[in-house]
């Protein structure tokens, strides 16, 4: 095997190791993708304007009365930059030792997807306060509170009951409750649950069993089939989960890609060494909060 230059090792080594990251980050691991509505964008900052709904249609009298609907809420997105690299000694290609050169691109793909899924759980996980995210009317994604501009009318998302069957079908009840400012519905559905690890099994149960659960009565179970479970590895409390409507969710709940993925290289001719770095650029949180009722399980 001839010697590999100096000058060149960091590019021959290069279609290789970015194929490598290429295939490992593209594995189909984590939810990100499953919950949030991907956009991509081509500015620094993006904003998500709410526009509120609009009265009953009114009896015909020879006009028209156009309907009015008030501007809500705006939300910003603002796209931040993350960044992380690897740099490979020349010994290591001259001594062909090719098997510890491929770890290392796979490993910095396992470190973008693993912050990509922190970063998406942590709107879960900061649901109920606003240390990291609050909405457009300064409530925590989940809060008991919400308001509208043009109404007084109040809307709570947000309850501390464990998971129980039970407890699932009085929080489908509750988001068919939501309303707009103009105190009509919203049409709410909830469809899926998101759970973390430990519930998953009783999630599961819940919309698996076909009697009503945990009763010695033969009632059938009304929440068999009717909903889809998300287990997220990533949300940090074992108790708390979420009832969500997944149409408004793909709507409302945003992820804005500026920059995708990127694996660059360079070469040091004063260490002898080859560096990869990967960069991606983005930003996600929430424009609305009428897709997702949260139990903050106490």
């Amino acid at each position: 095997m001839g010697v590999i230059s100096s000058e060149n090792f960091a590019y021959l080594l290069d279609p290789g190791l970015r194929k490598i990251f290429v295939d490992e980050y593209s594995l189909p691991e984590g939810q990100v993708d499953a919950l949030f509505g991907m956009e991509k964008s081509g500015k620094a900052t993006e904003y998500d304007l709410g526009i509120g709904g609009m009265g009953d249609l009114e009896e015909f009298d020879g006009t028209i009365p156009y309907g009015d609907f008030r501007q809500q809420y705006r939300t910003s997105y603002t796209h931040r930059e993350w960044v992380k690299g690897i740099k490979i000694e020349r010994k290591l290609v001259d001594d062909d030792l090719y098997s510890i050169i491929n770890k290392r691109p796979a490993q910095l793909a396992l470190v973008a997807r693993r912050t990509r899924e922190k970063h998406g759980s942590s709107v879960f996980n900061n649901a109920f306060n606003t240390t990291v995210f609050s909405g457009g009317d300064s409530q925590a994604l989940c809060a008991s509170a919400h308001t509208y501009i043009g109404t007084a009318t109040t809307v709570s998302n947000t309850g501390t009951t464990a998971l129980s069957q039970t407890a699932v079908e009085a929080t489908r009840l509750l988001m068919r409750g939501f309303t707009d400012e103009t105190d009509n519905l919203v049409t709410a559905r909830m469809d899926t649950l998101l759970v973390p690890p430990a519930l998953e099994e009783q999630a599961n149960i819940i919309i698996g069993t076909q009697q009503e659960v945990g009763s010695a009565n033969n009632d059938i179970n009304y929440s068999k089939g009717k909903y889809r479970v998300i287990v997220w590895d990533y949300l940090t409390d074992s108790n708390n989960w979420f009832a969500l409507d997944s149409r408004m969710m793909k709507m409302f709940l945003k992820w804005f890609n500026r920059i995708p993925i990127e694996f660059n290289k360079d070469k040091d001719f004063d260490t002898y060494l080859a560096k990869w770095s990967t960069y991606v650029r983005y930003s996600y949180g929430f424009s609305d909060f009428k897709w997702i009722y949260g139990q903050n399980v106490t």
